[in-house]
């Protein structure tokens, strides 16, 4: 998490600085799930057709160009990125540990997309993510024949699967994307991805069985990990008497259900005079909040090991799969209230975590009861952090690179 100057200042320099304003307005006047943009024709009506009609793609490539890929050849495709995006995250990191397990790799951009040339992109990507190690290319253009071709969200799932060149079409899933919109077009448009035939790796076991046996997928399933350089117990003097809480408040993504939180933290902190909120993952300052807070936002990756370790306590909520924090806080020794559902519950278990219905009262009732036992929570922290020791993003690359062989029907290495 950066701050909101550094992405403003970043994209400016990118895009220039009127989109960069009429982005930033657009996030302060609308923080909910914004469809995917749908460009006006030349006469200035909206063209859905011809938008939609992109993303569902057509027959490409020639079979016939097989012999052409290399065996070890994965191509990505993926919509356009941010600053900030963790999923896109998740990928470039999947994709730098498969280069270093020999595999050559392409990434693939479809449209649309901000970038006027490759190198922009690249540059972008290297200052908000990191080095990548693939070759990287935009456009339907950029496909070439491949020995596997992985989708990487719904709005690229149909053109690799009509994708006649590649030997074996996959989808990496890292959440349910049709619960990021209402029941709609798009609802239905995401849902139909499951149903193409690709195979599919997820982010963790509960979308594993969720599209195995709803959908009928092949799917194998890799965990999360944790960067153990910068998440690890830190010895963090507070002079404080409070009871501090940490909030995963990032209200622009209404599947981390803020509103739930708020409500539940009011009714903790009017009951506990030592409650203090921490809001962490998004700038809450125009939110009315009646209680003794500290309205952190977005920070750098870099600083938060160190707010963790002043929380006594933290509330990760998510109405889909989890984020990475929960295994993070953990690394730091901070133990984690989490909405109870299939979607949060695979990866912590009972004893290692506190779980209670997503409503405001059953989750303030589990924050009291942890603020009020500390030896239970020492104990349930402690569980947490001995699984969030115990896992590492290396073995997950190992576990990818055997399950794409495992998939693909051949030997992994």
């Amino acid at each position: 998490m950066v701050s909101n100057l550094t992405k403003f200042v970043t994209y400016a320099r990118h895009h220039g600085v009127r989109s960069a304003l009429k982005t930033a307005v657009t996030r302060v006047l609308y923080s909910g799930p914004q469809p995917v943009k749908v460009a006006a024709a030349r006469n200035g009506k909206t063209d859905f057709i011809t938008h939609y009609q992109r993303i569902l793609g057509q027959e490409h490539g020639n079979a016939g160009d097989l012999g052409h890929a290399a065996p070890n050849s994965i191509q990505w495709v993926i919509p356009n990125f941010g600053f900030g995006s963790g999923g896109h995250l998740n990928i470039f990191r999947f994709i730098n540990m498969m280069a270093r397990r020999g595999y050559q790799q392409r990434l693939v951009i479809v449209p649309p997309y901000d970038w006027n040339s490759v190198e922009d992109a690249r540059k972008a990507l290297a200052e908000w993510y990191g080095p990548l190690e693939a070759e990287l290319v935009l456009g339907i253009d950029g496909f070439r024949p491949s020995e596997v071709t992985f989708a990487t969200g719904w709005q690229t799932a149909y053109w690799v699967a009509k994708h006649r060149a590649s030997r074996h079409r996959m989808y990496f899933v890292q959440d349910y994307e049709p619960y990021f919109s209402p029941v709609s077009s798009e609802y239905y448009f995401a849902e139909g991805t499951y149903r193409l035939g690709l195979k599919a790796i997820t982010a963790g076991q509960w979308l594993s069985d969720k599209l195995s046996s709803e959908f009928g997928m092949e799917c194998r399933a890799v965990s999360f990990g944790v960067d153990h350089e910068r998440y690890r117990v830190q010895d963090v003097a507070d002079p404080s008497e409070n009871l501090n809480i940490l909030f995963y408040s990032r209200h622009v993504t209404p599947r981390r259900l803020f509103e739930i939180g708020l409500l539940a933290l009011a009714k903790v902190c009017r009951e506990e005079p030592r409650a203090a909120v921490i809001f962490a993952g998004g700038d809450v300052g125009g939110v009315e909040v009646p209680f003794h807070h500290l309205n952190a936002g977005e920070m750098k990756l870099d600083d938060l090991p160190e707010l963790y370790a002043r929380c006594q306590l933290s509330l990760v909520l998510s109405g889909t799969n989890l984020s990475l924090l929960p295994l993070e806080v953990s690394a730091c020794g901070c133990p984690v209230v989490m909405n109870d559902s299939p979607s949060t519950r695979w990866l912590l278990p009972e004893n290692a975590a506190y779980y209670a219905l997503p409503d405001p009262d059953a989750l303030a009732d589990a924050m009291l009861s942890a603020l009020r036992d500390p030896e239970e929570r020492a104990a349930r922290a402690a569980r947490a952090k001995a699984i969030a020791d115990a896992a590492s993003w290396e073995k997950e690359g190992d576990a990818f690179q055997r399950h794409l062989a495992d998939l693909c029907g051949t030997a992994a290495g």
